[in-house]
C-alpha cells in the first residue's frame, strides 16, 4: 500500500551577495538533524498508517 506525503517544509535565507555567509555544519549537529528528521517522518508514516488503519 503506498503513502502519499503531502508536506515538505523547506527553510531558505535570501541575502545580499556580498553578505552570503555559508554555514558550516559540525559532524555532531548533522546526525543530530538527520535523526530529528528520520523521526518525524516515522512519526507522520505511522500517525497516517494507524489514521487508515482504523477505516
Amino acid at each position: 500500500m503506498p503513502i502519499e506525503i503531502k508536506e515538505l517544509h523547506i527553510k531558505a535565507i535570501v541575502g545580499a551577495r556580498d553578505r552570503e555567509i555559508v554555514p558550516t555544519i559540525k559532524q555532531e549537529d548533522l546526525g543530530k538533524l538527520k535523526k530529528e528528521i528520520t523521526k518525524e517522518v516515522t512519526e507522520k508514516i505511522l500517525k497516517t498508517l494507524r489514521q487508515k488503519n482504523e477505516r
